[in-house]
Formats: C-alpha cells, structure tokens, sequence
C-alpha cells in the first residue's frame, strides 16, 4: 500500500472522519515493510487511508478537548 507524501505545507494530518464515506471506525493496516509511524490507518468502512500510526498518535497526544469523550453519570 502507498501512503501519498505529505508536505510541509500539509498540516491536515490524521482525517478524523471519512472524507469518503463519513465513518467514524479505523483500522490499522499492519505492513512489515512499514516502519511503526509509517503504517497507514485506513477507515474501518470503505478502507480510504485516513493517515498514518503517527498522525493518530500526533492527535491523541494534541491535548485539545475538542475529540473528548465523557461519560453520563
């Protein structure tokens, strides 16, 4: 699988949602070829790379509250 170059200029990085299809689930496709951070995380509908193990890992560490979850108590 080919992970399209990303720019300096790029600062998109991991696609949350499906720009394909809408869908929220991902899945990781392992390559042994692929480094860890370079291993693509595709969406767990349509299979659309959604970025890379590092992108993902890049947001989750971001801090921002935006992507949040909490639950009802």
């Amino acid at each position: 699988m080919h992970l399209p170059e990303r720019t300096s200029n790029d600062q998109s990085g991991f696609r949350v949602v499906c720009e394909s299809c809408g869908s929220l689930a991902i899945k990781v496709a392992a390559h042994s070829a692929n480094s860890p951070d370079r291993v693509a995380v595709q969406c767990g509908r349509c299979n659309a790379i959604r970025g890379t193990l590092a992108e993902l890992h890049a947001l989750a560490r971001s801090g921002h509250d935006a992507f949040a979850f909490q639950s009802e108590r």
